[in-house]
């Protein structure tokens, strides 16, 4: 191996070992497109909903296993439906099958 070789591969090394750790790390942490945009402010990336706007409004850790099983899934769509509390309606910003799909992504939570 020629020292421009062993120069390369000692310096990109590190990073190709590391990056499939830190991309299986960001897709387990990482949230949808969906929740970016409309959850993340109060409830945060994790839902935990350690935010500022989380914290001045309220918001409930969704993460929360105990407390997610008893609450059904008609139940967290209407809620984001129609709104609760200090939580606003999304009924005019998302449709039926988005409603479902975050309704998914918050089980997910549960199961971090």
């Amino acid at each position: 191996m020629t020292r421009i070789e062993t120069f390369v591969l000692s310096f990109a090394l590190p990073f190709l070992l590391a990056a499939p750790g830190a991309r299986a790390a960001e897709e387990k942490a990482g949230r949808s497109e969906l929740w970016k945009a409309n959850c993340e402010k109060c409830h945060g990336p994790d839902g935990r909903a350690d935010t500022e706007e989380g914290k001045k409004k309220g918001a409930r850790d969704l993460s929360n296993a105990k407390w997610q099983k008893t609450i059904s899934d008609d139940r967290f769509a209407k809620s984001i439906f129609r709104g609760r509390d200090k939580m606003p309606s999304f009924a005019k910003v998302l449709s039926e099958e988005e409603i479902k799909t975050l309704v998914k992504e918050v089980r997910s939570l549960a199961a971090q």
